[in-house]
């Protein structure tokens, strides 16, 4: 019995750190791009935002490729325990986006589910 309860204690407090991680992912709206750099198959960008919080831990992006559409989503990871001043931060993020074949390529910087800002590269030609 005494070796269940050791058991059991282990299991039910090596659990608890599942529920005691506190960050949030969530996407951030780009407010503008900057074209830093082209090459043939790359284009490097700086998306700003202008409103972020000082509680963001890291940001990262996500891209999908639908022919010449190039889709990039930007996230925020932010620790939901702490304490954050009401106050806005600009983040300048670098996306470094390498494609397939050269070509035209638009892309889409996510604003919000129903608007995006726009930029159309010709990249190798």
């Amino acid at each position: 019995m005494k070796i269940f309860s050791i058991i059991l204690m282990t299991t039910i407090l090596s659990s608890c750190s599942v529920f005691d991680d506190d960050d949030i992912t969530r996407p951030v709206p780009v407010d503008s791009v900057f074209v830093n750099n082209t090459s043939n198959l790359s284009a490097d960008f700086t998306a700003k935002i202008y409103c972020g919080s000082y509680c963001w831990k890291n940001t990262y992006f996500e891209k999908s490729i639908n022919g010449n559409n190039v889709f990039i989503k930007i996230f925020a990871v932010s620790d939901e325990s702490s304490v954050c001043p009401a106050v806005c931060v600009e983040y300048q993020i670098p996306i470094n986006i390498t494609l397939p074949v050269s070509g035209s390529y638009t892309f889409h910087f996510w604003k919000s589910d129903t608007s995006s800002i726009d930029t159309t590269i010709i990249l190798g030609m």
